[in-house]
């Protein structure tokens, strides 16, 4: 694949080049990872001012023939897992996802009209097609945060009866919630990433082509971050619905963690 000099580029993109919303993607993770904390704060209210009367000395107060304490100790794991389910709903979940992605929708949209515009072309703005697609990613999206809460009240779960089982007390029970959030959070920078990634990409793919473009090049950020199969890509010409083409047929953006983005070259 021949390299472009950034001339080379400038000419053929007229200098309109693709932005990536690096601050739609930054307000998503911080509104996920803002439920998560409070997921977390949840939990810990649980775990200091309920667990504690269970356990005794940094050991789990254990006896064979107490079933009252495992029968309350049961309805505590269920009544904190209740109280994070509900701290964040699904409506609140929708609501903020149908922001993101229409912002993300906006974005895509007044980027393609300056790119397009250059050259004298329209792009589209809305379609049945265009439609469909968001509101998949809406309900991807909300299912995706769905999951997280869910995953994050299951295995906190998990983490609490082996702390107990092994002997560990309220301590070791704080300890192991600290790494289940910490866990949660990345998690939800990745989704914030990929999502944004992906449905921007897609989102200038398909305006992109129904103004014209065949060919576009693929544009890294150009730093110590990018991986070395993207580092070869940077500033090649590459066919729209190549399967051959991009990285393994994807686009700019779609493989996990990826910037790059894609300059259309329109024809």
């Amino acid at each position: 694949m021949a390299k472009l000099t950034p001339e080379e580029v400038q000419k053929l993109t007229h200098g309109q080049h693709t932005r990536y919303p690096r601050k739609i993607e930054d307000w998503y993770a911080k509104q996920i990872k803002s439920w998560v904390n409070a997921w977390q704060r949840i939990a810990s209210h649980y775990i200091d001012n309920y667990l504690a009367r269970y356990v005794h000395g940094g050991n789990a107060f254990l006896q064979d023939d107490d079933q009252s304490w495992a029968d309350a100790f049961d309805n505590f794991i269920k009544a904190m897992s209740m109280a994070i389910s509900s701290a964040t709903s699904e409506q609140e979940i929708k609501t903020a996802v149908g922001k993101f992605v229409k912002a993300v929708d906006n974005f895509s949209y007044a980027n393609v009209k300056l790119q397009a515009g250059a050259v004298g072309l329209n792009p589209i703005q809305s379609d049945a097609e265009l439609d469909s697609y968001v509101k998949i990613k809406l309900v991807e999206n909300t299912h995706l945060v769905l999951n997280l809460r869910d995953e994050f009240a299951d295995k906190l779960q998990t983490d609490i009866y082996n702390a107990i089982t092994k002997g560990g007390g309220a301590g070791v029970v704080r300890d192991a919630l600290v790494k289940r959030a910490g866990m949660t959070l990345r998690h939800a920078d990745l989704i914030a990433n990929d999502q944004t990634g992906t449905i921007i990409g897609q989102l200038n793919s398909y305006r992109h082509k129904k103004a014209g473009a065949s060919r576009y090049i693929w544009q890294s950020q150009e730093d110590e971050r990018v991986r070395p199969k993207h580092q070869a890509l940077d500033r090649t010409v590459q066919k729209y619905d190549d399967p051959d083409g991009g990285d393994d047929g994807e686009m700019p953006g779609e493989p996990i963690r990826c910037r790059c983005v894609a300059d259309p070259v329109f024809d």
